[in-house]
């Protein structure tokens, strides 16, 4: 009877060699399936930070806000400003040069940190173009010239004859030492030959301020930053701006080259960048997601309001490309200006 069971136990709990194998062989092909690797999660997985070079108020904000909740819907995550102003907003470009390239800190950037800027500061620490990734054009702004409408200034022939009345006294303000509103008005003097006094403040907010409280005798300044305070319901009289044509937002406003001066026909261009190394499916996402945006209604009529006016949708190489010949356009005019970091 005790055989008999060993012999039934022995049976129970012995496989038959046949059976091992098999069993053995579905071991290995379990262990041997191929792992899938790991993958990174998914962009964007959190919030994205977009550098304003220049404090809040400006033409970055006009132009992104309307754009905000398009970004959001589009990406899954909201796009957060982060004001980071000063040089010429050179200060803010240099933090995103060095970032990682992994598409959380982009760049709202404009003519002046990343065209002038290369001419301007001897140690600047990026590349204007090269240490950028380009991901798309927002469009651009010509430069106004404006007082304050309680000044007797009512054109550009009237601000050339107080200049002349009085050499260096007559003052205009800027978003920064570097931008092309600097520039420009560096230019001014040149080609109208008068002796007009820079001061730079950190945004066009600030130097609005100053001009509402008529610390400053003119801005010269991107229109799109400026154009809520132009009349008549503004406080700002403008003189002029500098576009090859009368802008469609303030078809009143003479242009300089009308008035006899062609060489200060300048364009004040605004994109976004990220450091450069993102990825082509970042960019192309990001780039995505902004034409789309602009193509909005009312995304189109809010930046008609200002006076943006579009450079098309441009692709990486195509910014690259712009950026490039944006700063050497610029270099020697930087030189011949006698224009200097401060």
């Amino acid at each position: 009877m005790n055989r008999t069971l060993a012999r039934r136990a022995t049976r129970s709990t012995t496989l038959r060699p046949t059976a091992a194998i098999a069993a053995s062989s579905a071991i290995l092909s379990v262990l041997l399936l191929p792992v899938p690797p790991a993958t990174a999660q998914a962009w964007p997985a959190k919030p994205i930070r977009l550098i304003s070079p220049f404090v809040t108020g400006g033409a970055i904000d006009l132009i992104v806000r309307p754009m905000q909740p398009h970004y959001e819907k589009a990406l899954g995550q909201p796009i957060v400003i982060d004001y980071r102003p000063g040089a010429g907003g050179s200060i803010g470009a240099a933090m995103v040069a060095k970032e990682r390239p992994d598409g959380y800190t982009l760049l709202a950037t404009t003519t002046g940190p990343n065209a002038v800027a290369q001419s301007l500061f001897p140690d600047l620490p990026y590349h204007v173009a090269k240490s950028f990734s380009w991901i798309a054009a927002w469009g651009g702004f010509p430069i106004l010239i404006a007082v304050h409408n309680q000044t007797p200034i009512k054109s550009v022939k009237d601000m050339i004859d107080a200049a002349r009345a009085k050499p260096g006294a007559l003052t205009y303000g800027t978003s920064g030492t570097g931008s092309v509103g600097h520039l420009a008005g560096v230019l001014v003097g040149m080609e109208t030959r008068v002796d007009i006094l820079h001061v730079g403040f950190k945004g066009a907010g600030d130097a609005q301020r100053s001009l509402m409280g008529q610390e400053i005798a003119m801005i010269i300044n991107t229109l799109g930053a400026h154009i809520a305070q132009l009349e008549p319901k503004g406080p700002f009289r403008a003189l002029a701006v500098t576009s090859a044509k009368r802008a469609a937002a303030a078809p009143q406003v003479p242009t300089m080259s009308e008035l006899g001066y062609p060489n200060v026909t300048i364009t004040n261009w605004f994109m976004m960048a990220g450091p450069s190394g993102l990825a082509p499916d970042v960019v192309k996402r990001m780039a995505d997601a902004t034409y789309l945006a602009m193509r909005e209604p009312a995304v189109r009529e809010a930046h008609a309001q200002i006076g943006l006016e579009s450079l098309g949708e441009l692709t990486p190489q195509q910014m690259f490309d712009f950026v490039s010949k944006e700063a050497e356009r610029w270099a020697p005019v930087v030189k011949a200006s006698g224009a200097k970091a401060q």
